[in-house]
Parts: C-alpha cells; structure tokens; sequence
C-alpha cells in the first residue's frame, strides 16, 4: 500500500527522525567504498549544528518527505530527505557568471522506494532554487550507485563531466 506523502521544509524537532535516514545513506556508501566513506562507529549520522545549518541559512534548505497518517491512530514518519546548496559563481575567462543549486545529498527510506518520494524531492527542490534564483541544477553521483544513476536520467539529468580519482596510498 503506498503512504500519501508531503514535502516540507524540515525544522530542528526533525532532527532525531533524520538519523536512520542519514545512517542508511552512510552505510550503504561504506559498503560500496570503505575507504573513501569509513565505518562511523558510536556516533550520530549527522550533528545537531550541521543540521541546523542546512535548515537556518537561507542559502541553503533540508528537505523531508513526510508520510500523512490514514487513520487518528497514526504517526507521521519522514520516509525521505534532500540536503540543497545554492551556489554562486562569479564570471571567469571560460564560463558566465551563474546561480546553481547543488542536490548534496538524496535518501529514501529503503522500506518506502519506488513510490515517488524521491521524485517529489528532487521536483521540490527545483521549485525552492527556481524560486531563489537558480538557472542550472547540479549534483554528484558516485559510479557504483547504479540505481541513483539511472534515477537521475530518468528525471532528466545528463552527465556533464566525470571525476576521475586515483589513490595515493
């Protein structure tokens, strides 16, 4: 059965939710490369002034997905999150002068995938960098994420570059 859900800004009282979300975003890229995202043993996903940050500064927004409760009985639970960054670039000898907005981080709830929420997100902050100014939508995505990967053309991304990394240990 899929949950009705909204997006909303999020506020510091969703502070403790956000953490499974956080967790299982840190996990599944320490699975995928240990080395470049160590284990985070005994410590919260994400502190209380970061995510403060994302929420105060106006440069910035935390997005959640929230499900609506069906029945009285029912607590609402954030099924998903979206960390934005409005980013200014002034004009150099290449590129134009440009307001972007970079998607820093995506996660959905394992148990709640495949029901629009991260769609929702991503339509979401489109809407608040619009309304901010934005031109141009950036985000990163490492090359073993393969569902994000194909997500993200599917909703209309295109690569743009690619970031090569050679270790030197």
């Amino acid at each position: 059965m899929t949950l009705p859900f909204y997006i909303r800004p999020a506020c510091v009282d969703d502070f403790e939710a956000m953490a499974p979300l956080w967790q299982q975003l840190d996990e599944f890229h320490h699975k995928q490369d240990p080395l470049r995202f160590p284990k985070q043993n005994n410590r919260t996903p994400r502190d209380l002034s970061y995510v403060s940050d994302l929420i105060e500064r106006p440069d910035r927004v935390l997005l959640v997905a929230e499900s609506s409760p069906l029945h009285e009985d029912e607590e609402a639970r954030l099924m998903g999150l979206c960390t934005v960054l409005l980013r200014s670039y002034a004009a150099g000898p290449v590129f134009p002068a440009r307001v972007v907005f970079e998607i820093d981080n995506v996660v959905v709830d394992e148990a709640m995938r495949r029901r629009g929420v991260a769609r929702s997100l991503i339509r979401e902050s489109e809407a608040w960098s619009r309304a901010q100014g934005a031109g141009e939508v950036i985000l990163n995505v490492y090359n073993f994420n393969n569902q994000a990967r194909s997500f993200y053309e599917q909703v209309g991304f295109l690569s743009s570059k690619t970031q090569m990394v050679r270790a030197l240990y």
